[in-house]
């Protein structure tokens, strides 16, 4: 089967669904319900035929390419089972310009199978198409580069300002309205009971089986320098040490391997 070379030509086709949000948090709280809709619009507007295949993933578009569903698309695409991915928008697809273009020129196309992004109603196999495709993916790949500048220029003022190690916050702390990280009052206790096991020589398998908390939890608890007050830079945090924390550092923890 060949390429198709314009919209008319997509008439009839088989179509399965690309869906991607960044984070799985993201998936869960907005969901890709904007996307299935606008999805569903083209499809109804180009003749497709809905396969009923969805291809859904909650990855950075940087790296989706190397994601399991990427490669699952992929081989569904070699394997016959539909002729053209439609995705909702160009960002959507992926962030990266150099695997868009190798995934499809190397992957896809050679499979028969083209992609119709909804938004800008570009057909990748449109030779037409190729430069207003080429300069989204690379304005999708721009953009991601921009946020990541912010977020760590953010990140580097926060860290200087107000003594926050920015992240997720790790077990027992939590982030306030102020989107700081402080003690969790409810959670602090358990890590406090860890550093008592640990103080009585237990190792951390056995405080992760008393405590009921998974392995690299209790590994992270009693290794990490934020429970003894500390940032990674070794300054001090914007919280006060445990006192419990701060004579198992001037010990040591047994952790077992």
């Amino acid at each position: 089967m060949s390429l198709p070379r314009n919209p008319d030509d997509l008439r009839g086709l088989r179509a399965a669904l690309w869906i991607r949000e960044s984070t799985p948090g993201q998936f869960d709280r907005y969901g890709p319900e904007t996307q299935r809709r606008l999805i569903a619009a083209a499809m109804a507007r180009l003749g497709l035929v809905n396969t009923g295949i969805e291809f859904s993933v909650a990855r950075s578009g940087s790296t989706v390419y190397l994601h399991r569903t990427m490669r699952e698309a992929i081989a569904a695409a070699q394997a016959g089972a539909y002729d053209v991915l439609v995705v909702a928008y160009v960002d959507r697809w992926q962030r990266n310009l150099r695997q868009t273009l190798n995934v499809l020129d190397d992957e896809l196309h050679p499979a028969s199978v083209a992609v119709w992004f909804c938004d800008e109603e570009i057909l990748s196999s449109c030779e037409r198409n190729w430069d207003q495709l080429v300069d989204l993916a690379k304005a999708a790949e721009s953009w991601l580069r921009r946020h990541r500048r912010r977020v760590k220029e953010g990140l580097a003022a926060k860290l200087a300002s107000k003594r926050d190690p920015g992240g997720r916050p790790p077990f027992g702390f939590r982030r306030n309205e102020g989107k700081l990280i402080e003690v969790d009052p409810e959670r602090i206790e358990v890590t406090k009971h860890a550093f008592t096991l640990a103080l009585e020589r237990l190792t951390d398998r056995q405080i992760a089986a008393r405590l009921g908390l998974p392995l690299f939890t209790v590994r992270g608890i009693l290794t990490s320098p934020l429970y003894v007050g500390r940032l990674r830079d070794g300054g001090s945090a914007n919280w006060p040490p445990d006192r419990k924390s701060t004579l198992l550092n001037s010990s040591h923890a047994n952790i077992s391997y």
